[in-house]
Order: structure tokens, then sequence, then C-alpha cells
């Protein structure tokens, strides 16, 4: 599956909450806790430096009695795209599983030359909507460093240009239907926005 995906600026929280409760169905809270691990690596015959990275999560979800905690690896292979009128969002290839045991792989990166190069945190509240292209996920998210974000996501079996942007236009109804203007979408990855923040 793909993940279609923008994110935009919040301004205001409160009014979100609002409208989100408005249109869409509370789902969850859940605290997510992010560890970015690169493999450095060479392309081509200039010799480039790139990475491999791959993500450890930490869900931590408050909504029952016991706290309940879930560890995923996760690997994607990230691409943003621009579709005709003009909206941009993330076209995701992920690949993600459930770990047991999040200390052993941890360990495996560890000893292949992984190096961990990120910690992001996000504070969440999980809404969903139907749509024509299947169920939206909405997040309002306060992400340590940077603030307070909505992340709409519609996965999709395609990533053709026309399936992907028939859905971005989807994700943008739903952006304006959050009462958030088109022009506060991010179209910087996270990891861009916290290297710039600490590089202030």
């Amino acid at each position: 599956m793909f993940e279609v995906e923008l994110k935009a600026h919040v301004c205001n929280r409160e009014e979100l909450i609002k409208k989100l409760n408005s249109f869409a169905d509370y789902i969850r809270t859940v605290e997510k806790s992010d560890v970015y691990y690169h493999l450095p690596v060479s392309t081509g015959s200039s010799g480039k430096k790139s990475y491999i990275s791959t993500r450890i999560r930490t869900e931590r979800q408050s909504d029952s009695q016991e706290e309940k905690c879930t560890y995923y690896l996760t690997y994607k292979k990230k691409e943003i795209r621009q579709n005709v009128t003009g909206i941009s969002s993330e076209l995701n290839d992920e690949k993600e599983t459930v770990l047991s045991d999040a200390g052993a792989v941890e360990a495996l990166l560890s000893d292949i030359g992984f190096k961990p190069a990120l910690h992001k945190k996000k504070n969440v509240l999980a809404y969903q909507a139907q749509t024509e292209y299947g169920t939206a996920a909405l997040e309002l998210c306060t992400v340590g460093g940077l603030g307070d974000f909505i992340e709409i996501e519609i996965l999709s079996e395609t990533d053709d240009e026309k399936t992907v942007s028939a859905i971005q236009n989807t994700l943008k109804s739903l952006l304006l239907k959050c009462g958030i203007p088109l022009e506060n979408i991010e179209p910087k990855y996270y990891s861009e926005l916290l290297a710039e923040v600490e590089n202030k």
C-alpha cells in the first residue's frame, strides 16, 4: 500500500478539534516516540554519500485503564509529488511490522552499522472519516520542537498519477473542511524541519 499524506500547520488547536468532532470519528489518543536509524551508503560511480533509513516507533496508548505499548519497525521509500492543481503531498511506499522486542532489533541495527540519527516525539489525537477513496486518517499532532500539525492520510493500492492526484484533491477538501487554509500546508519532512531547528 502507498500512503498519500499531507500535513499542515495548525494555528488554533481548539477550533480544529471542534471541526474534527463535527465530521470525523475520534479513535484514540496516543504518544508516538520515533528513533530513525541511518546506514551510510555510496550511490553510483560519483561516490556521492547517501543513507538507508529505518524507524523504530514506540506507541503508548492512554485511552484504556492500562497503558498499552506497541513497537513498530518501519521502512519507507519517500517522495513528494505535486498534482496538476498544485497540491503537494507525501507519497510513501511503506513496509511496517509489529515488534515483540524492540531491543533485539535495535541491537541488530547497531551491529550492522545503523546509527541513531533523529528522535521525534508526537502527541496525537487520532480521528478517521470515510471518503470515496477509503478511510482517511486525520491526526492532530503536537510535535516536540515544532508545534501543532494536522496530518491527513489515505492509503492507495497504486501509485499511478491519476489515482494519487484524485486522492490529493480529496486530502485538500478534507483540509479545507478542517478550516485550515492551503497556505498552511508544510511541504518539508519533519526530519528537515527538526534539522532546521537544531541548526538555528
